[in-house]
């Protein structure tokens, strides 16, 4: 029996028990989502994306670059900031506020699972509802200001609302899959790869078990569908197309930016060639089973036990969902975040795996029950103890590669504490330490140059190896000190193997704890900048605020705030 259920399954009424239980999953998924949002510190990207759209939000200021990808986050922090400054009736920027579109975003991801339901029945529609809330790279990510929660709402909604259209043929089906499509192409250039995935994908969904491709066939079918369809399907890529100039160009304001495809393909290829944030084709693969084992292993075992089951859309997602595991193993760009790009396809079909243990004895439920608190546990583990990284802490997690350590979050607090009593400027920042201290202390006065010997600010923060140089101009009235600053740990580095022997990955799995590089060092590398502050000895025309905390207790879980 296939785990599909008939098209009528979305007009069957709701059942009491499955309100309740769909009230309570996306209930527990806002929690999730907007608790201590805005307490770990910015990764720099995030710093600057919330700033370029506070700039949209007071200028208007946007031009497209491949760099910083679409313009569709960036409308979504800047109307939070807005928002916000108008119930509080003041500055509506902060790290929450820059978070919270994404976390919305994610919250929906989660909820649009009930578009499975007319496809894949209650259960599985539920199910995948599940994994998509707690998926723990899918967690994590929805609650970061960056673009891959639209990418990925984007994406759903175009096949969610795009199967809709197929089953019922209802033009407004087809027209939000066009909009959901042209999010997903403002949002992020992984448009271009999801275009090339479609190629194998549909290959899949063609190919019935038994019967081969029956090429001239389907495709003869496929032409005679088109040509009943043409007029809709037209008049959506037409409002695909004007929808995303629209985003682009700033609502038209901006036409230089309204041809993106060039610049971004260009681009992105020459990074993959160039592999500026490398690692070996099998980057993925461990941090997949480390953290989305709830996810790709049961759709796995759907794959392999009813293939010869599959209606067309389950083979659809089989071909998608094993291409693109395959697709960014190959690409040269390899980062943390592009794993929830792999995971969505898989979360159908483990959603249908999952309704299926549900109809399984007592000791298959209890192993899944065993399973899903195993993953929940990794999801809570991931985005609440140890969301950043830190040399001061040996725990990381595998697919934060950089971050911006919490000690970097009380030297904030010091320059912002000066600006308040009116110290001007309230520190000197310079080199590494631009982002994203550009954005906390955005409200402060601030010199972004390196000191000449005419200012004496409570704070000067510069880069290791400027240190003495800025020591020789401040002179004796200024203590020295170091902060990390930034922190990345890379376990399968080719330039200094971290090859854990057993005992030590064992010990890693259950606890986090890293370990050792192959020379004895600490394995989490770091970026550290010196801090130079006044002393009582200097002139000071203002009472200098508490001194921050030390480097172990802003390292401790929940003490990043």
């Amino acid at each position: 029996m296939s785990s599909t259920a008939p098209s009528s399954a979305w007009e069957t009424p709701f059942s009491d028990f499955e309100k309740k239980a769909w009230i309570a999953l996306l209930a527990l998924s806002a929690f999730l989502h907007l608790v201590q949002l805005g307490t770990h510190a910015f990764h720099h990207d995030e710093s600057i994306h919330a700033w370029a759209a506070l700039h949209l939000l007071r200028d208007g200021t946007y031009k497209y670059d491949p760099v910083y990808h679409g313009p569709v986050q960036y409308y979504a922090v800047a109307i939070a900031f807005k928002v916000a400054g108008l119930v509080t009736s003041g500055h509506g920027d902060s790290d929450f506020t820059a978070r919270f579109p994404a976390a919305l975003a994610g919250i929906a991801l989660s909820a649009m699972a009930l578009l499975l339901r007319s496809r894949f029945g209650r259960r599985t529609a539920f199910a995948a509802g599940a994994l998509a809330a707690f998926s723990p790279n899918f967690l994590y990510y929805t609650r970061f200001c960056r673009d891959d929660v639209w990418s990925l709402l984007g994406t759903a909604g175009l096949f969610l609302w795009l199967d809709r259209y197929l089953q019922k043929g209802r033009l407004r089906d087809l027209c939000y899959a066009a909009l959901s499509a042209s999010v997903a192409f403002a949002s992020k250039e992984n448009f271009y790869v999801l275009l090339a995935l479609m190629v194998p994908s549909v290959a899949a969904a063609w190919m019935e078990p038994g019967r081969g491709f029956d090429v001239w066939n389907r495709l003869r079918r496929l032409i005679d569908w088109l040509e009943a369809h043409a007029v809709p399907l037209v008049g959506a890529l037409l409002l695909f197309f004007c929808v995303s100039e629209v985003l682009y160009t700033v609502f038209l304001v901006h036409p230089e930016s309204g041809n993106p495809v060039f610049d971004a393909i260009s681009y992105w290829w020459g990074q993959h060639k160039m592999e500026r944030v490398g690692g070996p084709r099998t980057f993925y693969l461990p941090r997949l089973l480390q953290y989305e084992f709830a996810v790709i292993l049961p759709a796995l075992a759907l794959i392999a036990t009813r293939w010869s089951r599959f209606t067309y859309a389950e083979r659809f997602l089989t071909g998608w969902a094993l291409s693109s595991v395959a697709m960014y193993a190959w690409l040269g760009e390899k980062a943390g975040w592009l794993i929830v790009h792999q995971v969505l396809p898989f979360i159908p079909l483990a959603g249908a795996a999952w309704a299926l243990l549900a109809e399984k004895s007592a000791r298959w439920r209890l192993a899944g029950a065993a399973m899903a608190a195993a993953s929940l546990l990794t999801a809570v583990t991931f985005s609440f103890v140890y969301p950043v990284l830190t040399p001061n802490s040996r725990k990381a997690e595998s697919t934060i590669q950089v971050q911006t350590c919490p000690e970097m979050l009380g030297l904030v607090d010091e320059i912002l504490a000066y600006g308040k009593v009116g110290e001007v400027p309230a520190a000197i920042i310079s080199g590494e330490a631009g982002w994203p201290m550009s954005w906390y202390v955005r409200n402060a006065p601030v010199n972004w140059q390196a000191p000449t010997g005419d200012l004496r600010p409570p704070i000067v923060l510069c880069d290791e190896g400027e240190a003495d140089k800025q020591a020789e101009i401040l002179g004796p009235a200024y203590k020295r000190d170091r902060v990390p600053f930034r922190a990345w740990w890379i376990p399968d580095t080719s330039v200094s193997p971290l090859r854990p022997n057993l005992r030590q990955l064992l010990l890693y799995v259950f606890t986090l704890e890293t370990w050792d590089r192959a020379d004895g060092n600490n394995p989490i590398g770091a970026v550290w900048v010196t801090v130079f502050r006044r002393t009582l000895a200097a002139n000071q025309p203002a009472t200098p605020p508490s001194p921050a905390p030390s480097a172990a207790a802003a390292a401790a879980p929940g003490s990043t705030s």
